[in-house]
């Protein structure tokens, strides 16, 4: 499969990126119970593997040695176009909230890694 270091290490930022902006595609029906940042550890989880898959990708590139930052700045750039593109999608918005437990998730995430691979 490394053969094929695109399909192996891209392939899947792009697919899982896909996913995200499918799923934010969606309209939310109203909620019938309102508890503030339920939704937040979801949010978390989602952007830190976009961060671990962005990381993985960056890791093997030319960009190798800023592997950190960069994974850190694509994740929450992805991030906030997906809060951008919820609120042109009715019964959705963009919500501050959302973004900063997107970028907490990749923050986490690159900095275990980081921390991981012996870096820090």
């Amino acid at each position: 499969m490394r053969k094929y270091p695109f399909v192996y290490y891209w392939l899947p930022v792009i697919l899982y990126a896909g996913l995200i902006f499918t799923i934010s595609s969606f309209s939310l029906p109203p909620p019938k119970v309102e508890i503030p940042f339920i939704d937040k550890p979801i949010h978390l989880v989602e952007y830190g593997i976009l961060g671990f898959l962005f990381y993985r990708a960056l890791r093997v590139s030319r960009l190798a040695k800023q592997v950190f930052i960069l994974a850190i700045i694509f994740s929450i750039f992805y991030a906030l176009s997906d809060e951008i593109h919820q609120y042109f999608v009715p019964g959705r918005e963009f919500d501050l909230w959302d973004l900063a437990a997107d970028s907490l998730g990749v923050v986490l995430v690159a900095l275990y890694l980081k921390h991981k691979q012996g870096l820090a």
